[in-house]
């Protein structure tokens, strides 16, 4: 499946909400399923289920459309089977 308009604005909302989350935080990397709340709060997604799957299913779609890009704080740690994901304060 290939990345639509509605991929494109939700990752633009994702990446806003990461923004200001580092903006009031004092941390510079947090585990991406450490943020459905708040995603969920600004109603990014619907709900958490089996703890972050939403963002997790969704940057592995960028991911294999080549379109992380269009998230700069999104890092990942790649295991034998998966990978974690992260969002790291940027410099910007």
């Amino acid at each position: 499946m290939s990345i639509t308009n509605a991929d494109i604005q939700k990752a633009l909302r994702i990446k806003k909400a990461v923004t200001e989350y580092f903006d009031s935080s004092n941390q510079t990397k947090v585990m991406a399923k450490d943020l459905m709340t708040v995603f969920v709060a600004k109603e990014i997604f619907n709900k958490d289920h089996k703890e972050g799957l939403p963002i997790r299913d969704f940057l592995r779609h960028l991911d294999e459309n080549n379109h992380l890009n269009l998230i700069p704080q999104v890092h990942f740690e790649q295991k034998e089977q998966n990978k974690n994901w992260y969002f790291i304060k940027s410099n910007k």
